[in-house]
């Protein structure tokens, strides 16, 4: 057991808690809306003859991603952390996303494309640290699982959407100008609805962290077992994303707009597992259902790897709900150990944890599809994971049951009906 030593804090109001939690399950599923039309079709832009880089240099444009991943996250976060405020965040990684996404119609050059890719990667960083940040405040009590996997079931229903129903409609344009201004009308979208509705804690509830908030986290060491499983999985996980669209059209000869939707069934197994494993881990532990997901991520990539057909992959995608929810249950882990003042710290060093990882991973993909072939890519991708499973299992220790309210997101179930219908 660990020792839970963190003081209490006043709860939101529970109108102030519905308000702020919906705001960012709106902004969640509009922004992967955009995500899911630009990252697939994204890679397979750049292999187009009036573009024409190489897998080295797509795994290089994935490193400049990554290296900002590895060096920003932190400094974000343990600005927003002092701030106390998240919405200027917001605002500005959207601004920048939408910004960036309209230029990659521009730049032609690597380095053209490797600036672009720089602003992008800057703006995902600012989203996701003060996004994460802001809707685990209104967090509380023993079903954190539950309630962040409610949370990033918005996320899935914006993936699925646009996988379905956009991308077949966007990817028919071979110019791509819809596709890459269809991204950048839904990120402005964001930066709107983040105007109007977001809503930054109340002063009471923002107390600025003191200096060394990310010492703090790092002094409980079930989070450093999960940082450094992260690091190791992600190796794998970054290199095996970054080329997976051009193995599927390159591969397996897919066009564009079916890559989209081999893209968008892991979103129909997202939903029923973010909800249920988050669900089991309130009630079993957090570290089972992460080496549930650790060991899923891993069998699914190394699956692909070898599949002998397109009806293989679509079986391994049906797996990446059990992977995703890693992340979700990561995230229910750092609530439960780290203070309200210090979640952009946490998040800071997650996405730290990642960009370690990543930086790695895209060169190296690029550098075994290039002398090796693709598959490989897969094969070796997916092995990391099984080894980042297999240290978690040894190193992380069973932590402390959260006690507390749950947060009324009464508020979601009504778009839940809607969509299962």
């Amino acid at each position: 057991m660990l020792p839970d030593d963190r003081q209490s804090e006043p709860s939101l109001p529970p109108d102030l808690r519905r308000s702020i939690y919906m705001a960012s399950w709106t902004l969640l599923s509009l922004y992967n809306v955009g995500w899911a039309i630009l990252f697939p079709l994204r890679a397979i832009y750049f292999r187009e003859p009036h573009i024409g880089l190489s897998w080295e240099q797509i795994g290089w444009l994935g490193f400049v991603r990554s290296i900002l991943g590895l060096a920003m996250p932190l400094v974000f976060g343990s600005a927003s952390d002092r701030s106390g405020r998240q919405k200027v965040w917001l605002l500005g990684g959207f601004a920048c996303a939408s910004v960036s996404t309209a230029l990659f119609l521009v730049g032609k050059s690597f380095l053209e494309l490797a600036v672009i890719t720089a602003i992008d990667g800057l703006s995902l960083i600012a989203y996701n640290v003060n996004l994460n940040a802001l809707v685990t405040a209104t967090l509380d009590g023993s079903t954190k699982g539950r309630q962040f996997g409610q949370f990033r079931i918005a996320g899935s229903i914006g993936y699925a959407f646009a996988s379905f129903i956009l991308v077949p409609i966007v990817s028919t344009d071979s110019s791509y100008r819809a596709v890459f201004l269809t991204g950048a009308g839904v990120y402005l979208l964001c930066l709107v609805v983040t105007a109007i509705w977001v809503r930054d804690l109340p002063h009471s509830h923002r107390k600025p962290s003191p200096k060394g908030g990310w010492k703090r986290v790092l002094n409980r060491r079930n989070l450093k077992v999960l940082y450094a499983c992260q690091a190791i999985s992600s190796i794998g996980g970054s290199m095996c994303f970054q080329f997976f669209s051009n193995h599927l059209n390159e591969t397996y000869h897919l066009p564009p707009r079916w890559v989209g939707i081999i893209y968008g069934i892991m979103t129909l197994a997202e939903i029923p597992t973010l909800i249920l494993l988050g669900l089991a881990s309130d009630r079993w532990g957090r570290k089972p259902i992460l080496l549930v997901a650790f060991f899923s991520a891993g069998f699914r990539w190394t699956l692909i790897g070898f599949a002998p057909g397109v009806p293989w992959i679509v079986f391994a995608q049906l797996l990446w709900g059990l992977g995703f929810s890693g992340f979700t249950v990561g995230v229910a882990l750092m609530t439960d150990l780290v203070d309200p003042e210090d979640h952009g710290s946490a998040f800071g060093i997650l996405n730290l944890a990642f960009g370690v990882g990543n930086v790695v991973g895209p060169p190296l993909g690029g550098y075994i599809a290039e002398h090796l072939g693709l598959p490989y890519v897969f094969r070796i991708g997916g092995s990391t994971a099984i080894i980042g499973g297999i240290i978690l299992a040894f190193l992380l220790e069973y932590e402390k049951k959260p006690t507390g309210d749950a947060i009324p997101v009464d508020a979601v179930a009504p778009i839940l009906r809607r969509f299962r219908r």
